[in-house]
């Protein structure tokens, strides 16, 4: 068998979302321990624009700080930078477009900023559209067509992860450049609405774009402690539908190990009361990701999984970074 430690270090290794470094950026060493080469915090969701360019001023200057082992990644050329030179990249990304304002200058603002992947809604209905938990999916705004023109002209990404079908199918109509799914899983694996059709895998393909694989537990299974075979699962669902082309990581690790479930406790409290989250569909913690893949040291694992699930190196290569690097070499000009 292919040595999976050798695939691994070889790799550009990028998990598309990680709100755990959000909370708490010294976590960043383990992904380090990880073999991960670049990673996305998830700066800013339910956030004003002054709140979001706070937060974007403390990376920042947690990066500069910490420039020995940090690299801010804005082009693909960062992810090569940062294997390289042995530092982990930090790509700035917003798990909502609230950050916006309704204002479409702010866009190039944030462009200029360094944030290079924008996620439409976060669950609920904003001004762009309705998110996946609405039960009315009225698709898309008139100003998330506007929006998203906005976002194609200035090389940021649009990220349809927590959006609801009609919504994310109108997106990808007016989109002229490939969506990507940065954390979500397949509904033929899973039920749950945070999950994806078919129809919508389908559609992402035909226009080039990548799914993120989200290890949260309740979109993996519907068991408390699900496994890597179960994460794997849905890989199996998308490779054989489009393709492996279309797979990649956005493992959306938040709050993990006994140390951070108070924190966890709160946060679901919150969304829970906020209307955000809703319990039949995300379960009060404390959550455990997939057995192997507890926590972002366990990276190899994955890489070694997919290796003995069949898929070969090339292929292993491109779920563990290739395909995101492809799609946004594209969007990113």
């Amino acid at each position: 068998m292919v040595e999976y430690r050798r695939v691994h270090e070889e790799a550009i290794v990028f998990d598309g979302t990680c709100p755990l470094l959000t909370h708490s950026p010294a976590h960043s060493s383990y992904y380090v321990e990880g073999g991960v080469t670049v990673v996305a915090p998830s700066l800013a969701a339910n956030h004003n624009c002054g709140e979001a360019i706070r937060r974007i001023a403390d990376w920042l200057n947690i990066i500069r700080e910490r420039s020995h082992e940090l690299l801010h990644v804005t082009d693909v050329a960062g992810f090569r930078q940062a294997k390289a030179d042995g530092s982990l990249g930090i790509l700035f990304h917003f798990q909502n477009s609230l950050p916006l304002e309704q204002s479409i200058e702010l866009v190039d603002v944030y462009h200029a900023l360094g944030v290079r992947v924008i996620q439409l809604t976060y669950n609920v209905r904003n001004f762009v559209g309705d998110g996946c938990l609405e039960s009315n999916d009225a698709g898309l705004s008139a100003f998330g067509r506007r929006l998203i023109k906005a976002m194609n002209r200035a090389g940021i990404a649009v990220d349809c992860s927590h959006t609801g079908i009609q919504t994310t199918l109108d997106a990808m109509n007016v989109s002229e450049q490939p969506v990507v799914f940065s954390h979500n899983l397949t509904k033929a694996v899973c039920e749950s609405p945070r999950n994806l059709s078919d129809e919508q895998i389908k559609r992402v393909a035909e226009m080039g774009g990548v799914i993120g694989i989200n290890g949260f537990p309740p979109f993996v299974a519907k068991k408390r402690r699900p496994t890597l075979n179960d994460l794997l699962q849905h890989v199996d669902h998308i490779a054989d539908l489009v393709g492996i082309e279309h797979v990649g990581i956005g493992i959306d690790f938040e709050y993990i190990g006994e140390s951070m479930q108070a924190a966890s406790t709160a946060h679901y409290d919150y969304f829970v009361k906020t209307g955000q989250w809703d319990p039949k569909d995300y379960p009060p913690p404390p959550y455990y990701y997939p057995r192997g893949l507890d926590d972002p040291r366990c990276f190899p694992n994955l890489t070694k999984a997919l290796l003995e699930r069949g898929y070969d190196e090339a292929e292993t290569k491109k779920v563990l970074g290739g395909n995101f690097m492809r799609v946004y070499s594209q969007i990113w000009t």
